[in-house]
């Protein structure tokens, strides 16, 4: 009998699995309010995310994504919780990669990195576009105004932008959890039900 939602996050949430989505959950925040700030044609908001993909498991993952976006948008940026769907996949497709191994080889990290960003982009194009115009007050929004200006329509100038800058910023955040995972002390590994997918 197949298990249910329920289920799947219970066996994820054991050990140090609830702190550290806790901790993840805050990763995303900061790094998505450090790059917005400093106007980096990155985001670099869902490390926490893949993390919790990597370690604990793609349920997990999708809540700490989901989460982290409900707190942005109460923190002063409502347009994040248009963009769960977006994390939903980010978590959900990280972990599939991590359950078959991908983590542990850096060369597949770079081309699970890309593959990611490329199907974000997919998904965050048509948000962006119907929902606020193509404009997010980021630092991605000069690549809008870029391939707009050179003849594209709203919906290909986002999607171009996401393709510009969707791989890269997955693919820098694969390789800083490919990093941070070779570096965590194993007895916090040794807690966390994903361990094996890094080993």
């Amino acid at each position: 009998m197949p298990k249910s939602i329920r289920q799947r996050i219970a066996e994820e949430m054991t050990g140090a699995a609830l702190p550290f989505l806790a901790f993840c959950i805050a990763l995303n925040l900061t790094a998505g309010q450090i790059t917005a700030a400093l106007k980096i044609p990155l985001y670099l908001d869902s490390i926490g995310t893949i993390l919790v993909a990597v370690l604990v498991g793609p349920w997990s993952a999708v809540i700490c994504g989901s989460t982290a976006n409900l707190l942005a948008a109460a923190f002063g940026n409502p347009t994040m919780i248009f963009f769960i769907p977006v994390v939903v996949v980010i978590g959900a497709f990280s972990g599939f990669l991590a359950k078959k191994g991908w983590f542990r080889k850096w060369y597949l990290v770079v081309i699970g990195g890309i593959l990611q960003g490329v199907l974000a982009a997919c998904i965050s194009a048509p948000i962006s576009a119907y929902v606020f115009g193509g404009v997010m007050m980021a630092g991605t929004d000069f690549l809008v105004l870029y391939f707009r200006s050179v003849g594209n329509t709203l919906l290909n100038s986002v999607f171009y932008q996401g393709l510009a800058s969707d791989p890269a910023d997955k693919l820098v955040s694969f390789l800083i959890v490919f990093f941070l995972t070779k570096n965590l002390p194993q007895r916090l590994l040794s807690r966390l039900r994903g361990a094996a997918n890094v080993g």
